[in-house]
């Protein structure tokens, strides 16, 4: 069992198996969804809930290229450190959902990866999954104003996992922190299938329940002794 809290907000929520009950409805806040509500898995709750989502398009670089920015019609989504581009099948290996496009790998000793964010953005989501072949705790984290965090458990075999943000009440989303909570025993993540909503393009929910909200757990998974990556950055 985990304990569940976002701080800013003043509310608390029980995860058990990674579901989290409704909480009450919260204004300026940013929440979280975790991946029983991916667009993979039918649910897409962002875009129920209103959000046009739009999907950032794959870099024109080749394989393997070290970048710090991707370009998106809402503007461009900026990492760091910088990221090297990946395909699946050939650098990469896994992924999931039957998923076959490019992935950004964050770098074989990296903990941590910042994407800054375009202006005016009010949802975002992604899925992430681990280098290595076992199951790491993977924490995402959105701010602007406020920030909350969802915590997942991802497995690095066929395991990538999806991870929603979405702002309320004039909240935005500014930054993207994606970490490894396992002391760096995952070697880098990747990432992919980004998508994000613009305030100047979709509605913003006046008030939202949440789902799957900023989650803790214990650090310390074991992983198995296998290399996902072919390629060092």
């Amino acid at each position: 069992m985990k304990k569940l809290s976002m701080t800013a907000a003043g509310v608390a929520c029980i995860s058990v198996g990674g579901m989290c009950a409704n909480v009450p409805p919260l204004k300026a806040a940013i929440l979280a969804v975790d991946n029983s509500g991916s667009w993979a898995t039918g649910s897409d709750t962002l875009s129920r809930m209103g959000f046009k989502m739009v999907q950032v398009a794959n870099s024109a670089e080749p394989e393997f290229s070290i970048l710090s920015t991707l370009s998106s019609p809402l503007g461009n989504l900026t990492f760091s450190p910088q990221v090297q581009k990946m395909n699946i099948n050939s650098g990469w290996t896994t992924w999931s959902h039957g998923y076959t496009g490019e992935v950004y790998f964050s770098g074989w000793n990296v903990l941590t990866t910042t994407i800054t964010l375009p202006a005016s953005i009010t949802a975002f989501d992604l899925y992430v999954e681990p280098n290595l072949f076992g199951i790491f705790d993977i924490a995402v984290t959105g701010i602007d104003g406020t920030s909350t965090t969802l915590l997942q458990k991802v497995s690095g075999l066929s395991g990538a996992k999806y991870f929603g943000f979405y702002a309320t009440e004039g909240d935005l989303l500014s930054t993207i922190k994606i970490t490894d909570r396992s002391n760096g025993a995952a070697h880098g993540f990747g990432m992919a299938e980004f998508r994000l909503a613009s305030r100047t393009v979709a509605a913003v929910p006046e008030s939202s329940f949440g789902l799957g909200i900023l989650v803790f757990g214990a650090l310390g998974t074991t992983s198995w002794l296998l290399r996902k990556r072919q390629h060092k950055v």
